[in-house]
């Protein structure tokens, strides 16, 4: 039983991108783990490209749905092939420090009344060149969820018991946001959570290339309002849920703007 379980879910990824983040991994200080990756209905240039990369390590496993299910599909499956005592994210377009693992193992032994934690992050660009960092609250609340959800997904740990009762929800249209309504209802069952001020974790960020739709940002919507309901938020969380309609009433290139002097909306 390895130490801990590592879920990626991948569709269609960038080759170069997705070598690094196995890389980051495969090359973690902490040795005792094993990588979960689902093809989530991949073309045959992906799926090549994960049997080669599953046979450079006996400790990388493959599994492979039918057809593209989306990200919360791909990481259930994942868990229900963990095996691990803690589970651990990482996306196939961004990588992890080397002491990732070791300091959040470190941490949860530490504080045993911590069921899952984060790390800030940098943020880097297409050619690699890291441009800034996200900087996330160290203490969690229910209020830490109103404005943004205060945790980097791809920088997560958790204590495998979180998800003895719990998984990953696929939501709307476009089949986003499982991450922010996971944290909300775990928060919402009474776990505990924080965030590590360290930057452990690189996350690929190219604002001027990611344009939200209508559907992306009516999907928010019914999931802040959704999950600030179980939170008991309510009435004052219904204003913070208009936040990515209210967005989205902002020409895109204003919208880059505002995004970049302030570090994220």
């Amino acid at each position: 039983m390895p130490l801990i379980s590592v879920i990626m879910g991948v569709y269609n990824s960038n080759e170069e991108m997705l070598k690094k983040a196995v890389e980051s991994v495969i090359s973690q200080t902490e040795k005792d783990f094993e990588l979960i990756i689902c093809d989530d209905g991949s073309d045959e240039k992906t799926k090549k490209l994960l049997q080669n990369i599953s046979a450079t390590d006996n400790r990388i496993k493959i599994l492979t749905l039918p057809q593209n299910k989306g990200l919360a599909e791909a990481l259930n499956a994942c868990l229900d092939a963990a095996d691990g005592e803690f589970i651990a994210r990482q996306d196939d377009d961004d990588y992890s420090d080397s002491t990732r693992f070791e300091k959040q193992i470190k941490y949860l032994e530490n504080n045993p009344d911590v069921d899952f934690i984060g790390t800030d992050c940098n943020l880097f660009d297409a050619t690699g060149k890291i441009y800034g960092e996200r900087i996330m609250p160290q203490k969690i609340d229910k209020n830490s969820f109103l404005y943004n959800s205060p945790f980097i997904h791809g920088s997560m740990m958790f204590r495998k018991e979180v998800f003895s009762d719990n998984r990953y929800r696929t939501l709307g249209k476009m089949k986003k946001y499982e991450d922010y309504d996971l944290f909300m209802t775990l928060t919402a069952k009474g776990y505990k959570s924080a965030n590590m001020n360290e930057k452990l974790y690189s996350f690929y960020f190219e604002p001027s290339a990611r344009k939200i739709g209508f559907n992306m940002r009516r999907d928010e919507f019914r999931v802040r309002m959704e999950g600030f309901k179980k939170l008991g938020l309510m009435p004052k969380g219904f204003f913070y849920a208009l936040k990515p309609l209210v967005l989205g009433l902002i020409p895109h290139s204003i919208f880059i703007k505002l995004k970049a002097r302030h570090g994220g909306l």
